[in-house]
């Protein structure tokens, strides 16, 4: 029991309520994540890039598959229903027309495909895209600064 300053007896919710609030809050924390870190990653080699870069790899760049071959570009409002294999499976229950604010990028190592959304805000791979376009780890980009994003393009071959 619990009394409160005033001598009143205070009911205290049951324990399973403090134990059930940090598992929801896990539980809606989970599945396709941002992954600041990566996009922190993105934004510094943007911001250092002398001309043409490739998207950074490797352990100590939070890539969520750190030697990534392939990358997919998923950006608002683009139809999925044709993505090759091995990101078919990873576009699944993507749902595109959720937030114009958030592109999300697909990484795969053979047949290892891992998702992780970012913020267009700060990087931004959509512009004008509609559609879900597959790069290899070795493809060159561009990337300009518009207003506080970094716009990313791909070169030409």
């Amino acid at each position: 029991m619990k009394f409160s300053q005033d001598k009143k007896l205070v009911q205290l919710p049951p324990a399973g309520v403090f134990l059930a609030v940090p598992l929801l809050l896990g539980v809606s924390l989970t599945g396709c994540a941002q992954n600041s870190g990566y996009q922190e990653s993105l934004a510094s080699a943007a911001d250092n890039a002398q001309g043409a870069f490739s998207l950074p790899r490797g352990e100590d760049v939070d890539a969520p598959i750190p030697l990534w071959e392939k990358v997919l570009i998923v950006c608002p409002y683009s139809d999925t229903k044709l993505v090759p294999e091995p990101f078919a499976k990873g576009v699944q229950n993507l749902d595109t027309t959720s937030t114009e604010s958030m592109q999300w990028l697909l990484f795969s190592e053979q047949s290892n495909v891992s998702r992780i959304s970012v913020e267009r805000a700060a990087i931004d791979f959509c512009q004008g895209e509609s559609r879900p376009i597959e790069y290899e780890s070795n493809r060159a980009w561009n990337a300009e600064k518009h207003h506080e994003a970094w716009v990313m393009t791909p070169t030409r071959d």
